[in-house]
């Protein structure tokens, strides 16, 4: 989370200076997500802002209470959850700005969230086989 909030100061602190393309499709470029995923649901207002805490609330439920073996990936999950809700109370929206040629615009937080959700499946279906 700490990671996410940094690289998120840093791009709007260098917004002057971007788009910063790196070659190949590849760059930076500050994006104002108001939505969820791709900017879905942009239009949620204050209802997203606490269908996501609740979300946030449930996962930290989950990681106190669940098996040990989930912890790492929703540990990681709500570092990313956290990052993003952060950006949404303070900044009304979500900032992202990682570019690549194939996929919309995102943030660490964002790749958190993906990389815990891998984290928990896979300690799921490792649980089904023991």
């Amino acid at each position: 989370m700490l990671a996410d909030q940094a690289s998120k100061w840093l791009v709007r602190r260098a917004v002057e200076d971007l788009p910063f393309d790196v070659g190949w499709g590849f760059g930076i470029h500050l994006v104002w997500n108001r939505g969820v995923a791709f900017g879905r649901l942009a239009q949620g207002g204050e209802a997203l802002l606490v269908v996501v805490a609740v979300l946030a609330a449930a996962i930290v439920a989950v990681l106190v209470l669940g098996p040990p073996a989930y912890r790492l990936g929703l540990g990681i999950l709500l570092g990313g959850a956290l990052g993003n809700l952060i950006d949404r109370v303070r900044l009304g929206a979500v900032v992202d700005f990682i570019d690549v040629p194939w996929w919309p615009t995102f943030n660490f937080a964002d790749v958190a969230v993906v990389v815990g959700v891998a984290l928990v499946v896979w300690a799921v279906l490792r649980a089904g086989h023991a």
